[in-house]
């Protein structure tokens, strides 16, 4: 049996040398694993990023702050809306509108409009219901010396300057209790509630005007210590009074306005009689002209004559 020979080649160290060095001074291959160049940042790209970032943030802060104003403004058209519930349920109980200060079938001592509202908030004065969020000044139960400071107020009087049958707090009030008040008991004694005309276009409650309370008087008054004065609400929203203390000759009128302006950017919110809350600038609010005088008096009558002249 033949067999072929079998020719081996070996080829000399010499010849693998030559032949392995032109594999690798040859282009890479394909399946030759890559190697990258390790990647940063810049010290401008990083600045370009950090500007773009702070752009970003200062379009959207303002929208930011808008919208946590806008909570704090819902929130307190909440309080307000629970107020005016209040006033409703008082009503529908007794057929009239509470006081502003005493009511004389109960006692003569100073028992304020939110202490008849109590039964049906369950809450006192100082209590969170009565806080509006965006309201800097002090919460403090009146006295016999003192009307309440805090953040709401009722419209006790109407169009006139002192206790009247226009507004709903009806004319018998500590300050009206001497011999020379001549009153009507049926009349002007309470607000009945057949007497509002309008309840849907007549203020309740809202937003109190505020006042300048000056640290040594809140002192003497309250018995309260504070670091500096004050701008707080009288549980009144009164259009004559906040005509009065923001003209420029009473004290404290510029601390008054800004105090006010900072509040709801300047917005009150107020409950009618019907129950119904709007959100209404200070200009339109307290604008003299028949179409917003006419929502401050229960007979929808502007009686713009009953204003208080101030100088």
């Amino acid at each position: 049996m033949l067999f072929a020979p079998v020719i081996l080649t070996v080829s000399s160290p010499r010849h693998l040398g030559r032949r392995d060095a032109g594999i690798r001074s040859s282009p890479r291959s394909a399946t030759a694993p890559s190697s990258l160049p390790a990647t940063a940042f810049t010290l401008i790209e990083l600045l370009v990023v950090i500007a773009i970032i702070a752009i970003l943030a200062s379009l959207l802060l303002p929208s930011l702050a808008k919208a946590k104003a806008k909570a704090r403004e819902t929130y307190c058209k909440g309080n307000v809306r629970q107020i005016s519930l209040a006033l409703a349920l008082h009503v529908l109980d007794f057929d009239y509108y509470p006081v502003y200060n005493v009511d004389p079938s109960v006692s003569s001592a100073n028992n304020f409009w939110p202490e008849a509202l109590e039964p049906y908030t369950s809450m006192k004065w100082t209590n969170k219901l009565y806080r509006c969020p965006d309201y800097g000044g002090v919460s403090v139960d009146g006295n016999s010396e003192a009307a309440p400071l805090g953040s709401y107020g009722y419209n006790a009087n109407g169009t006139k300057f002192t206790p009247s049958d226009f507004g709903l707090g009806g004319i018998l009030t500590k300050v009206a209790l001497d011999d020379s008040v001549q009153i009507s008991m049926e009349s002007v004694l309470r607000i009945k509630e057949a007497k509002v005309k309008a309840p849907a276009d007549m203020i309740a409650v809202g937003d109190a005007h505020l006042v300048w309370s000056p640290k040594d008087l809140t002192m003497e008054l309250y018995e309260i210590d504070l670091p500096k004065d004050n701008y707080s609400g009288m549980g009144l929203i009164d259009i004559n009074s906040r005509n009065g203390v923001e003209q420029l000759a009473w004290p404290g009128h510029k601390g008054i306005i800004k105090a006010t302006v900072k509040r709801h950017s300047g917005r009150y919110s107020v409950a009618f009689c019907d129950g119904h809350v709007e959100g209404i600038h200070r200009d339109q609010l307290f604008k003299k002209v028949e179409s917003s005088l006419k929502r401050w008096n229960n007979d929808n009558e502007p009686h713009q004559d009953s204003l208080n002249r101030f100088p």
